[in-house]
């Protein structure tokens, strides 16, 4: 295995419209109250809905993931949290996005694909190593549509992770798969991508 072609992928939802902009002005009132940390860029606000790792090629995760079926639905940002030194954004209860992520880890699942199989608890990750107090922080009310999913690739570059879109699924008749020629057998293109998680 050439590992210089490893991909480091996840599927997830991307955050987009009226929560992203709440996230990211929050994000700025966290910067400018004294709040440290490794911030998240704003451009990488994400539900992970499955951590699937390392893998040579993402071809057989797409094939997993491409009958993925689900209706548009709408999630709303709720409270914030702390998992050790991360700080996190949560949504409110929402059945459409456990079902979702319920689906996703089912499809890799049948296809044999390992994953993080750590129950699922949706949160999008602010801030990673806080330092200081973000206890009086309230989130703008906001929404958002979910009528996608993404599966990215990570992998670690200078100062904070970037991501890649492999592929994007909408539903079983809407499906862009990005890979042409991308996962050839000892391709440059692999070890040109620059992600992280």
């Amino acid at each position: 295995m050439n590992r210089g072609n490893e991909m480091r992928l996840f599927a997830a939802i991307m955050i987009t419209g009226q929560c992203h902009e709440a996230l990211a002005g929050t994000l700025e009132v966290m910067k400018q109250s004294g709040i440290s940390g490794r911030f998240v860029p704003a451009k990488n606000l994400h539900i992970t809905l499955a951590f699937i790792g390392t893998q040579e090629s993402a071809e057989p995760v797409i094939d997993a993931l491409r009958s993925i079926s689900f209706r548009p639905f709408e999630i709303s940002l709720s409270t914030t949290g702390m998992f050790g030194d991360t700080f996190w954004a949560g949504t409110e209860d929402c059945e459409e996005l456990e079902a979702l992520a319920e689906q996703v880890r089912q499809k890799l699942s049948d296809a044999g694909i390992p994953y993080d199989t750590k129950d699922f608890v949706p949160h999008i990750t602010l801030v990673r190593r806080m330092k200081g107090s973000a206890e009086e922080l309230t989130l703008p009310h906001s929404s958002m549509t979910v009528s996608s999913i993404s599966l990215m690739n990570s992998e670690p570059g200078s100062g904070s992770p970037v991501y890649k879109e492999i592929a994007l699924f909408r539903n079983t008749d809407e499906t862009d798969a990005i890979h042409d020629n991308m996962f050839p057998q000892n391709s440059d293109k692999i070890n040109a991508l620059t992600e992280d998680l």
